[in-house]
C-alpha cells in the first residue's frame, strides 16, 4: 500500500470514530431529556394529590437528591420534585417513590455546599439542615437555581431580609 493509502485509511478511521461519538451523545442527551420528560406527569400527579395550585410556592421537577445524611453514603439518590409551600419543604424521589416531608419550622440552616454525603459536583447544592426527634440531619439538592430557593424558603419562615422597595413597601 501506498503512502496516501494508508493516510486515507487514517482519515477515514478518525471520522467514523468522531461520528460515532457524535451520535452516542446525540442518544445519550435525547434519552435523559425523554427520561426527565416522562418524570413530569407522575411527579405532578403526586404533588397535586398533597396540594393545590395555591399552596405551592417554588415547584422544580428536576431537583436531583444528593441524599439524607442519616441514610448514609449507600442509600439509593436520584431525581425528583422539590415542593416549597408555606408550611413545609418536600421532596417527592421519583424512584423509589418515597417521600421526604421537611415542616419549614424544623429547619435550622440553609446552606450551598458542592460536596454531600461523598459525592461531588462543580455546581452550588441547596444543603438543607433540619430537626427529627430532636436528632440534626441534612440533605443536599441540585436545582436549577439554589439561591432563590433559599431566598424563598428563608422568605416562608420568616426569615428572609426585609427588603423595601422604591416605593417605600417593605417585603
Amino acid at each position: 500500500m501506498t503512502t496516501p493509502v494508508l493516510i486515507g485509511f487514517v482519515v477515514l478511521g478518525v471520522v467514523v470514530i468522531v461520528l460515532t461519538v457524535v451520535v452516542i451523545g446525540i442518544v445519550a442527551v435525547m434519552v435523559s431529556k425523554l427520561t426527565l420528560h416522562s418524570m413530569n406527569s407522575p411527579l405532578e400527579a403526586r404533588i397535586a394529590s398533597h396540594y393545590g395550585p395555591a399552596e405551592v410556592l417554588m415547584k422544580d421537577l428536576c431537583a436531583n437528591s444528593f441524599g439524607q445524611e442519616s441514610l448514609g453514603v449507600w442509600q439509593i439518590r436520584g431525581n425528583g420534585g422539590l415542593v416549597l409551600t408555606g408550611k413545609e419543604l418536600h421532596f417527592f424521589l421519583f424512584l423509589p417513590k418515597r417521600d421526604l416531608l421537611i415542616p419549614l419550622d424544623t429547619i435550622t440552616e440553609i446552606t450551598f455546599t458542592k460536596c454531600h454525603l461523598a459525592k461531588a459536583t462543580i455546581y452550588n447544592l441547596l444543603k438543607v439542615r433540619f430537626v427529627v426527634d430532636g436528632k440534626s440531619d441534612s440533605i443536599a439538592w441540585y436545582v436549577s437555581d439554589p439561591h432563590a430557593w433559599k431566598d424563598r424558603i428563608e422568605e416562608a419562615k420568616g426569615e428572609g431580609e426585609e427588603r423595601v422597595r422604591p416605593n417605600g413597601v417593605v417585603t
